[in-house]
């Protein structure tokens, strides 16, 4: 648990500097080496250089706070994960485009917090059965961590259907490298 608290905190830090390029972003912007496309939809993070970060200073929080896409709508850190040796916590990001019927898009990231200075992303996944939803997600919460799974996700979403005023709660249950699965709360 001591080992969470820190992580959690750079986890909120990492989160604001959670950035796409946008359409208007200066060309000579560096930025970190693109991650490889794996199966499933889960991108692997680019390899750590292992040169030391210098200390990051309110201007480059708040540069990373304006390159944030306008499409990102929400950012959370939900929870703590470990594996072994290795630890880290949970992120998500809604996305949703402008116009009437936009579509929300939501992901899941993974960020490592283990043997190196700051966090990294380990993986990044989207759960396409969100966007095609007749519906709106109003909000959603995680679950504490399974003590006999402590690198699973859990979480419960509330979505108000197009046709209606009563929300319907959907559960997700997400464990890297596994088939996740969606759907109706089962209570």
């Amino acid at each position: 648990m001591t080992r969470i608290l820190p992580t959690l905190a750079a986890a909120l830090a990492a989160s604001l500097a959670f950035s796409g390029a946008s359409p208007a972003q200066d060309a000579t912007t560096t930025e970190a080496p693109a991650a490889a496309q794996q199966p499933g939809g889960e991108t692997a993070a680019p390899a750590e250089t292992g040169a030391p970060q210098p200390a990051a200073t309110s201007d480059e929080f708040s540069a990373a706070v304006e390159k944030l896409s306008p499409l990102v709508q929400d950012v959370q850190v939900v929870g703590p994960w470990s594996e072994g040796d290795e630890h880290g916590v949970w992120r998500t990001v809604m996305v949703q485009p402008a116009g009437e019927n936009a579509k929300t898009h939501f992901f899941i990231q993974q960020l490592d917090a283990s043997g190196h200075d700051g966090l990294a992303i380990r993986s990044t996944t989207e759960i396409p059965e969100i966007a095609k939803m007749d519906g709106q997600v109003v909000g959603y919460r995680a679950d504490d961590p399974n003590e006999a799974e402590p690198n699973s996700l859990s979480l419960f979403f509330e979505v108000v259907p197009s046709d209606g005023e009563i929300s319907e709660t959907y559960e997700l249950h997400f464990m890297p490298g596994q088939p996740y699965v969606f759907g109706p709360a089962s209570n």
